[in-house]
């Protein structure tokens, strides 16, 4: 099973089909891979050269652009669907980003967004602007299921480019910590929700704690003795921004 959008190329066609007197410029990674092609994209949108200007979400951040009176976010719902307990922050944090985009010096500025889950918290109030009661239901919600701030959570990635070595790896790293697992919890090992990239397979243990520094000190003994077979790397990254 494979996930699949709507791509930036495809709306990029239809939007030109149905604007056919508008000038359309696609910013996205493959239409960036030139220096400077970013900035330059944004320079000629802001200075009214653009029409219309569509983009993953590195459109999203940072830009300002006067003569903006339109925004719209298409698949507003698509980050929920991503195994991380941060999931719903960031679907709310991009649609009011996208939302800034729009009416900043316009008066009767306006925003669409579009979601095949409407009635998700993170979708409406973000929609809505209530960020405090986004915030209230949110905080709510980790604290009943133990994630971050009521807990701390260390992610061990193991990667190569086999995957029988890379689950084994996880696998025997998972074992070795079970001795010390009345000052965490283990989830995993399991496969990375991206189980490959740069054509090497991904694995990771996550422990979660209200114990930091035990949990790191156990973590650290469990390295120390642990023997990486060559071709393949243990990557620990403390209190994760992703869990991807």
């Amino acid at each position: 099973m494979r996930a699949a959008g709507f791509g930036t190329e495809r709306i990029e066609e239809d939007v030109a089909r149905l604007f056919p007197e508008k000038k359309v410029l696609r910013l996205d990674a493959d239409a960036v891979k030139r220096k400077g092609a970013l900035e330059e994209g944004l320079r000629d949108f802001r200075e009214g050269r653009i029409d219309i200007l569509l983009g993953t979400q590195m459109v999203a951040k940072g830009l300002n652009a006067p003569g903006v009176k339109l925004a719209a976010v298409l698949s507003a719902d698509t980050s929920l669907n991503l195994p991380d307990f941060r999931s719903s922050e960031r679907t709310f944090a991009l649609i009011l980003q996208v939302a800034g985009r729009a009416g900043r010096f316009i008066p009767d500025g306006e925003v669409i967004v579009q979601s095949f889950r409407p009635s998700s918290p993170a979708v409406r109030l973000a929609a809505e602007g209530q960020v405090e009661e986004f915030y209230t239901q949110e905080i709510e919600e980790r604290q009943m299921l133990g994630f971050p701030p009521f807990s701390r959570l260390f992610r061990i990635t193991i990667r190569g480019k086999l995957e029988a070595r890379v689950r084994s790896l996880a696998q025997s790293f998972a074992s070795d910590l079970a001795p010390y697992q009345q000052d965490f919890e283990v989830l995993g090992p399991a496969e990375c929700p991206i189980g490959r990239i740069s054509e090497q397979y991904r694995w990771h243990i996550i422990l979660r704690t209200e114990a930091f520094d035990r949990t790191h000190a156990a973590l650290n003994a469990v390295l120390q003795s642990l023997k990486v077979p060559h071709g393949l790397y243990v990557e620990v990254d403390v209190d994760p921004v992703s869990l991807l």
